[in-house]
């Protein structure tokens, strides 16, 4: 077995020891390990050769690998005496007694200080054009769906000034979208546009979701990730998104959906049932679950995540000092979240937007703060049952839906 305490001691790791402190059974303690270098694969050791030159080559290899480094680092064709500067340098540096290679590598530190290598520029104040140029287009596709700099054919293409053509554009969109390296377009545009960000920004307390660990919280993020992924890889329409009769699970969070999957530690696409309460984006457990705060699910801002992220409109500020919403008195009927937010929405200064946001919100009462599937609502406070929950609404244009399976259907009609 492996343990590490680098997070802390956690109460169910295995005991090493018995109570005078001696071995249960053998075991090593690594405290550290280092590793030295260089260790230069083949792609490594070309590129060196691509921007470093040897002692032997004088300057003019110098400005060679500079030039090259200066390229890529700049993702354009450079300006006329443009590298002179960084020659300059390099030249300074050795009068003052820095080795060759030293001089060099503050030449090249120098080239990744520079402001066109740290920021995207686009256009060129000495003149008026409104179309972007080809470097420029190709390093908007390489970031956009790469997150990195334009490879070698991105830069060929721009130096022949052919990808701005249509079959060209077309064909690199394929290539690039086929390459592994599009993964971090499906990871990074679904956590910016779904706010992934935010699961597990308030942690469930732990006492009312034991179930919920890092490992779960990782799962969830997870689904959602792989599941835009498959809808981009496979061109599926975007109804998809709404609604679905699969998703992506891995072992654990197929344990806490109660699906079957294979026992392989990855993403895998399942076939839903109805009874299973899920399909699309909506009753994912990382959408559901970043709409909590860690103690109970929050309706209004689930209203507004759909407002927002689905149907592309932001709801105004709320007015200032508009009173909480009141614990359920200990003497007083149980009384679900959505009974204190119908009361609490009787202020004419909250009613209109309340009537628009709230039933985005109310489709979802039957999952909990961690997206579990629920019919009654926990309520620590007050006199009898729990209460079932109600996850009916009308939206504002008076389509009626009776539970999350009905509103997801509203939304794939419209």
């Amino acid at each position: 077995p492996f343990v590490s305490i680098k997070d802390g001691r956690i109460p169910w790791q295995l005991k090493l020891t018995d109570e005078d402190g001696k071995a249960l059974y053998p075991f090593l303690i690594i405290d550290w390990a280092e590793w030295t270098g260089p260790i230069v694969t083949e792609s490594e050791a070309a590129l060196r050769a691509d921007y470093f030159p040897s002692e032997d080559d004088g300057m003019d290899g110098v400005r060679a690998g500079l030039t090259n480094l200066a390229r890529k680092a700049f993702r354009r064709e450079l300006h006329a005496n443009e590298i002179d500067r960084y020659l300059d340098i390099v030249n300074q540096e050795i009068e003052s007694g820095e080795s060759f290679h030293s001089a060099v590598k503050a030449g090249m530190l120098a080239i990744l200080c520079s402001k066109s290598f740290l920021f995207i520029i686009e256009g060129n104040e000495n003149e008026n054009r409104e179309k972007l140029t080809d470097h420029e287009l190709a390093t908007r596709l390489s970031y956009f769906l790469w997150s990195t700099m334009p490879d070698k054919e991105l830069f060929s293409l721009a130096e022949q000034n052919v990808l701005h053509e249509d079959a060209v554009l077309q064909q690199q969109l394929q290539r690039m979208l086929a390459d592994p390296k599009a993964e971090r377009f499906a990871a990074s545009f679904s956590t910016q546009w779904l706010r992934l960000k935010k699961v597990g920004m308030f942690p469930p307390d732990a006492k009312l979701y034991p179930e919920y660990d890092t490992h779960l919280e990782q799962s969830m993020i997870g689904e959602t990730q792989a599941y835009f992924a498959h809808v981009l890889r496979n061109n599926l329409p975007l109804k998809e998104f709404l609604d679905s009769q699969w998703t992506m699970v891995n072992p654990r969070l197929a344990s806490f959906y109660g699906v079957d999957v294979d026992p392989v530690d990855k993403f895998q696409k399942v076939a839903l049932q109805k009874d299973d309460h899920r399909g699309g984006l909506l009753t994912q457990a990382a959408i559901l679950s970043l709409t909590s705060d860690g103690t109970r699910h929050r309706p209004v801002h689930r209203g507004v995540w759909v407002s927002e992220s689905i149907l592309g409109k932001s709801p105004p500020p709320p007015p200032a000092n508009v009173e909480p919403i009141e614990p359920n008195p200990l003497d007083a009927p149980k009384a679900t979240l959505r009974m204190k937010l119908d009361a609490h929405k009787s202020n004419s200064n909250c009613a209109a937007c309340h009537r628009k946001i709230d039933p985005l919100g109310f489709a979802f009462e039957n999952y909990d703060a961690i997206g579990n599937w629920r019919t009654t609502e926990k309520i620590s406070r007050g006199q009898g049952a729990d209460p079932l929950v109600d996850p009916s609404g009308e939206l504002p244009d008076g389509r009626k839906f009776a539970d999350a399976a009905e509103f997801k259907q509203l939304l794939v009609d419209d």
